[in-house]
């Protein structure tokens, strides 16, 4: 490699610590050894983004505006690619646990936001979602605890939203999402004016 670059040995090296670094190739030891491009894992680079927003500082009200352009599409997406197997894996994600504990509300309600991505059949808005997940469960964990009422309100809506995507009923599924995306705002503003007035 360095004689086919043109580059010293150091130079080869350095570039491909940083390829596996980034998940882009593996390198083997032994007699078979040496770089082999990798099988593409959407999960690094959603690990890679998703550390980046949190060390940011993204606020969860910046989180609820990237929710609102990203799930809306998706809920309109899956309400005409769902398929069987992803509403029975919503359905699934309503019921949640027989006595969920706070934390348990939190996880199950972003388990149906999941659900429903997985149901879009889109792999960049997958990949977005999941991005940003660790920072929505963040944010979940934090208002279903100040807000008791957020696990109830979100299980009506879910089911709602489960209903209009198995009627394939687009419209319907969109401003669902849209209502209840623009609530989570509604919460997370309340959340930051609490806090300030306990400052």
């Amino acid at each position: 490699m360095a004689q086919q670059f043109g580059v010293s040995r150091v130079t080869v090296r350095d570039a491909l610590r940083a390829l596996e670094a980034n998940g882009l190739v593996r390198v083997k030891v032994g007699g078979q050894g040496g770089p082999y491009v990798s099988e593409p894992d959407i999960a690094l680079l959603s690990d890679s983004f998703g550390t980046h927003l949190q060390l940011r500082g993204t606020t969860f009200q910046e989180l609820a505006e990237a929710r609102l352009a990203l799930e809306t599409t998706a809920a309109q997406l899956a309400a005409t690619r769902a398929t069987a197997e992803d509403l029975a894996a919503l359905k699934a994600a309503i019921q949640g646990p027989m006595q969920p504990s706070m934390t348990d509300t939190a996880t199950w309600s972003l388990d149906f936001h999941t659900a429903l991505l997985i149901a879009a059949h889109n792999q960049a808005l997958l990949a977005m979602f999941r991005a940003t997940r660790a920072l929505i469960q963040q944010a979940f964990d934090t208002l279903h605890a100040q807000q008791p009422d957020m696990a109830d309100a979100a299980r009506k809506t879910h089911s709602e939203l489960y209903a209009a995507i198995a009627a394939h009923d687009a419209e319907r599924v969109t401003g669902l999402m849209r209502s209840h995306l623009e609530e989570f705002a509604a919460r997370a503003e309340r959340y930051y004016d609490t806090s300030r007035d306990g400052a």
